[in-house]
């Protein structure tokens, strides 16, 4: 379980926050628009991105990196480790920077694992022969991706992030608001009144605790509610409802 401690008269808000990365949501689109089957609220609109795709001739390019997509997201795309990537420069920057030891270590258990499956994935073998080449396609294929399909739908959800930022800062007001949210959100959450702390039961009876939780909502994560200890910090990861 993982314990965020509430006690000591501290404020709620600087126990717990609200953080947003455009960079992670544009991950998680991709994600989405490469399942073989996608989640019905998406369909609509995948069926819309893969078309533009095809009238913008870079169906090949999203071809050569699905595989990168289909089982999960790559670390590089951390909601919480790229917080700060707002732009398409910044993106740009950012896979830039980014060494190409720790490209080819973000992406190697997602195409590992279409290699245990005996699949043929260019990408892989491109990878290991010029980590070089592939990133900077990558960082060309991502930054058409932004400019072309994700900054118009980044631009018509913001309003709606900016609505569960609001819900967030409403239901700090007192533990009982912020308790019953966060149950919203994933019902494991409960306030142990005699410890003075919140309690995430994950079915793991080790107690991890934490100080502080940010909320980290997603309109294209599809999966259940996720909470992830990092240092000091538990970071909640949850699809909200709008």
């Amino acid at each position: 379980m993982i314990l965020i401690p509430l006690s000591g008269g501290s404020p709620l808000p600087h126990k717990i926050s609200y953080s947003v990365s455009p960079l992670y949501e544009l991950a998680a689109s991709l994600h989405a628009l490469a399942q073989e089957t996608p989640d019905p609220r998406l369909a609509d609109w995948a069926a819309d991105v893969l078309a533009g795709f095809r009238a913008a001739r870079i169906s090949s390019d999203w071809e050569y990196f699905r595989p990168m997509f289909t089982r999960a997201i790559p670390d590089a795309f951390d909601p919480v480790q790229t917080r700060g990537v707002m732009a398409v420069d910044d993106q740009y920057n950012y896979f830039f920077t980014l060494s190409e030891e720790a490209f080819v270590d973000n992406l190697r258990p997602m195409l590992d694992a279409w290699e245990t499956r005996c699949e043929d994935v260019p990408l892989a073998a491109d990878l290991r022969e010029d980590p070089a080449f592939v990133k900077g396609r990558f960082n060309l294929f991502l930054s058409t991706y932004w400019q072309l399909f994700f900054a118009s739908q980044w631009e018509a959800l913001a309003p709606r992030f900016v609505r569960e930022a609001e819900r967030i800062h409403l239901s700090l007001r007192s533990l009982d608001e912020i308790t019953s949210y966060l149950r919203i959100i994933d019902p494991r959450f409960r306030y142990d009144d005699e410890q003075e702390q919140l309690v995430w039961e994950n079915g793991d009876p080790g107690a991890q605790p934490v100080q502080q939780l940010v909320l980290s909502p997603s309109h294209f994560y599809t999966a259940a509610a996720s909470l992830i200890k990092k240092g000091e910090t538990a970071h909640l990861l949850y699809r909200f409802e709008q």
